[in-house]
């Protein structure tokens, strides 16, 4: 426990009747000034950038603060209709002309929520761009439709493979010598 000065705790009370509470409080004012002061000599001290050289900034005993910048995530926006959905594609025109005989149309900055800050700025055509993709909108009902049919496609073609074989070539279990069947890509006998 730090060391109390009976005179810090004197001057606390200000010459009031010494009562057990007010003493308490005395003792604790004196112990947060305190606990202040011992923060405040602990913090580091902003160096003499004037006179720094470079090699005093490699010395570990040299103070230098580290700044930190935030980078934002460039790519997530929030939109004013919720019915809508931002989708970032490549600014090559044969990609863009196909979504946009999709349904999709350009982000411009009336379709942003007025809440949420850009960090970037849209350029002189008026288009949300990032290196080399751009932001487009498009509703929910033509994007989650286009997905969900992907999804059905993709498990429509993985459904026949996760079936052993009905039969094998009956016969033999070297597998050279039986020809392909062309007709189920493999050397299993459908009809066997």
């Amino acid at each position: 426990m730090p060391e109390i000065n009976h005179k810090d705790v004197a001057a606390a009370l200000n010459g009031s009747p010494v009562s057990a509470a007010a003493l308490e409080e005395a003792i604790k004012r004196v112990l947060a000034k305190g606990k202040q002061e011992r923060i405040e000599a602990a913090q580091p001290k902003e160096p003499n950038w004037a006179t720094m050289t470079e090699q005093d900034a490699y010395k570990a005993s040299t103070y230098i603060p580290t700044v930190e910048h935030e980078v934002p995530d460039y790519m997530n926006i929030k939109l004013k209709d919720p019915e809508y959905e931002v989708v970032w594609a490549s600014k090559d025109q044969r990609r863009i002309g196909q979504l946009m005989a999709e349904g999709y149309e350009f982000l411009i900055a009336e379709h942003v929520h007025p809440n949420f800050k850009l960090p970037l700025v849209f350029d002189s055509d008026k288009h949300y761009c990032y290196v080399d993709v751009i932001a487009l909108r498009v509703h929910k009902r033509i994007l989650y439709g286009k997905r969900r049919a992907g999804l059905e496609l993709s498990q429509r073609q993985l459904g026949n493979n996760r079936r052993p074989p009905a039969a094998r070539v009956s016969g033999t279990f070297d597998l050279q010598e039986v020809p392909m069947n062309p007709e189920v890509g493999s050397f299993y006998d459908p009809a066997a």
